[in-house]
This record gives C-alpha cells, sequence and structure tokens, in this order.
C-alpha cells in the first residue's frame, strides 16, 4: 500500500510528515488543524514533543533518509535478537516469516513511530533500571498515546502497599501528561480518521463490525445479507468460545511460573508489556496493520516455555500467530495488486476473523495473569522461589 506521489512511491511518508509538520510550525500554521509542507496535506496526529526536532533544515538528508533507515535497522535488529536463538533453530523458518510479514514491512517502509516504541519496549523489557524505564515511557507517552500503558510494569510489586503507592503515582503521572498535552490531545482526536485503519490494513474489534454492518451479499438481485449472523454466531462466536473452553486448564499450567513485575525476566516483560498494548489498542482504538508487530513481543516467551514443556496450548497459540500473520500478508498481497477479483471482502472478513480468534486468547492470558499476580500477593498460592 505505497504513498504515491507524482506517479512514484513515497518512502518513509509516516515519518517525513512529522518532519514537515515542524518546518510548518515554523511558518507559524498550526499543524494540527492545517500542514501544507506535506505532499498529502496530512495534519499531526502526535504528541507535541515531535514538534521540537532541531536543525532539519540544515541536514534534510540525515532527517529524510539516513534517520529512517538507521532505525529500520536497528528495529529489525531488535526483532531478530528477539526471535532467533541457537535452541530455537526449529522455528528459525517461521521466523522468517513473521518478520517478512506485511506488518513488519509496512511499519519499515513507512518508518511510523510505532517502530521506536517497539525499540523502547524491547529495551524496558530488557533492563531493570526503573529511571531508563520510566523516562523512555515518558518519551514514549508524550510521542503517543497508548505507550502510557507501558507503566503498568511499576505497578505490579510484590505486595498491595506497594501496588496501591505506585498506582498514585502513575495516576498523578498520567494527569500530568494529559495536562501537558490537553489542548493538542483534543485536536489530535479530531484528526483521528487519519490514522484510522480499513479493510485489511486495520487491526481493530470496531473492524470486523463495520465490515460486517456494510457487507451486503445480492445473488440475481436477492438479499442474503443475512448469512453474515450467521457467520458471526458459528464461525466467530463459537468457535472462540470452544477454544478458550478447550484451552482454560492448559493456560494455568502453561504460564504458572510466569513473573509480571519490573524484576521479571526478558521474556515475561516483553509478553504481558506487549499484550497490554495488543488488548488496548485492539478494543479502543482502529489501527493500521503495522500495530500488529507488538504480537511478535509475545513469541519469544511461548516459544521459549513451548521448548521446556511442549504442550499443546503454547504449539497452538504460535501456529494461531503464524497463521494471522500469514493470511494478512497473503490477502493484503493479493488485494494491493488485484489478483483476486472480487473476492476481497472475503479475505478482510477471514482476515479480521482469525485476528478475533488469536485476540481471544491474548484476553485469556491476561486475565490469567492478572488473577494469578494478584493471588500471589494475597498469598492464595505459594511464592516463586
Amino acid at each position: 500500500m505505497p504513498m504515491v506521489y507524482k506517479g512514484g512511491a513515497s518512502i518513509f511518508a509516516d515519518w517525513t510528515v512529522i518532519l514537515n509538520a515542524n518546518l510548518c510550525l515554523e511558518k507559524g500554521y498550526d499543524v494540527f488543524l492545517e500542514n501544507p509542507c506535506d505532499n498529502w496535506n496530512r495534519k499531526h496526529v502526535y504528541g507535541k514533543l515531535l514538534l521540537n526536532i532541531p536543525l532539519i533544515k540544515n541536514f534534510p538528508n540525515f532527517y529524510y533518509f539516513y534517520l529512517p533507515i538507521i532505525l529500520g535497522f536497528i528495529f529489525l535488529t531488535v526483532i531478530s535478537y528477539s526471535l532467533f536463538d541457537y535452541n530455537n533453530k526449529k522455528y528459525w523458518l517461521s521466523f522468517l516469516i513473521l518478520i517478512f510479514s506485511i506488518p513488519v514491512l509496512l511499519v519499515v517502509e513507512r518508518s511510523n513511530i510505532d517502530l521506536i516504541i517497539f525499540i523502547f519496549l524491547f529495551i524496558i523489557s530488557k533492563s531493570n533500571n526503573f529511571l531508563l524505564n520510566f523516562f523512555l515511557i515518558l518519551i514514549s507517552s508524550i510521542s503517543k498515546i497508548y505507550p502510557i500503558l507501558l507503566t503498568i510494569i511499576f505497578i505490579f510489586q510484590n505486595n498491595l502497599k506497594k501496588i496501591i503507592s505506585y498506582s498514585l503515582y502513575l495516576i498523578l503521572f498520567f494527569l500530568l501528561i494529559a495536562a501537558y498535552q490537553w489542548e493538542s490531545l483534543v485536536k489530535l482526536f479530531d484528526n483521528k480518521d487519519q490514522f484510522t485503519g480499513f479493510g485489511l490494513y486495520s487491526f481493530s474489534f470496531f473492524g470486523i463490525l463495520d465490515i460486517l454492518k456494510n457487507f451486503t451479499i445480492k445473488i440475481h438481485n436477492v438479499d442474503y445479507s443475512w448469512i453474515k449472523y450467521l457467520y458471526f454466531f458459528f464461525f466467530i462466536l463459537i468457535p472462540i468460545y470452544l477454544i478458550n473452553l478447550k484451552f482454560y486448564k492448559e493456560i494455568s499450567s502453561s504460564f504458572n511460573n510466569v513473573q509480571i513485575y519490573n524484576q521479571s525476566k526478558f521474556e515475561e516483560k516483553m509478553y504481558f508489556l506487549s499484550s497490554t498494548i495488543i488488548l488496548f489498542c485492539y478494543f479502543s482504538l482502529s489501527n493500521f496493520v503495522y500495530r500488529e508487530i507488538f504480537i511478535l513481543g509475545l513469541v519469544p516467551l511461548i516459544i521459549s516455555l513451548n521448548i521446556k514443556k511442549k504442550d499443546n496450548f503454547l504449539t497452538f497459540f504460535y501456529f494461531l500467530i503464524l497463521t494471522k500473520f500469514i493470511i494478512t500478508t497473503i490477502s493484503n498481497y493479493l488485494v494491493q495488486n488485484d489478483l483476486i477479483l472480487n473476492f476481497g471482502p472475503f479475505l478482510t472478513i477471514l482476515k479480521h476473523t482469525v485476528d478475533l480468534y488469536l485476540i481471544s486468547l491474548i484476553l485469556h492470558v491476561y486475565i490469567y495473569f492478572i488473577t494469578y499476580c494478584f493471588k500471589k500477593i494475597t498469598n492464595q498460592v505459594p511464592q516463586k522461589v
């Protein structure tokens, strides 16, 4: 899905719009309302921090070309480091499929800010330094809204008193961020159509609702659109219920030793933070498909646990993630290149159906994490030694 300008594809389009907004701001424009410096007059849909990039006119080649290449290289290095391990050699082929999927390729080609946030998430998962992690979350949250959710890693402590005190600090942090950006946040949400995904390029619960709402089936001028409600019931609701029912007990046995504290292991922290972002964005925002890169943050823990336990749920969980990325990639490629005429709506429904299957499992595991952590704090389960 290239951004085309004067007959040619424009690379790093999501990064250049930020740079162009900085240039227009210097000319006196309110870039949250208009941004004529951008080739498509796209308004600024990020935080105020990204409107303070210095010396763009002095070093245009660096900012417009070399910096996004560097960020893309770091991002791909982070993913490769997270996935590829000598002990996981049998998964390497599937890892390549994940890396060369549409969400990863698109976020690199557009050089979207999600790329930087993923890098920060990786550093936070690797580091146990409170000040470093808090600083990275602060920078991310001022740039975009949803990274403020990463502060949840500080809430989960070893006792209830610490949880309450940290929660109060974080509420204050939320209020300060909101106060600092309130005016720009109001303008930003007025521009929400600009960062709203659509069809195959959407990753959102609202995506499938919109598709089913507008999907029509007519044969010989007879409306058979009622079939979509049967589809929703028999191919979405019932399978989701059966999948989660089948793996209800296995989820607890698969993740019963996982910790979700700030001092947890890299794979555990990365899983928990990634799933927090995925669930929030999926159910509250309409996202472009490149936000699916955060699903890759789930893989290291799933693989490491599966190597130790070899259970059916972890195998199925990983297979569903892989299947989801394959379907997303193939469907986008076929539709974007007009290789399957008239079947685009069906591929779109298939993509969003698999998304829902996966999200239901991610939510199920997430709820287990929260309840298990609470039980440990209240001494309802033995503490891990």
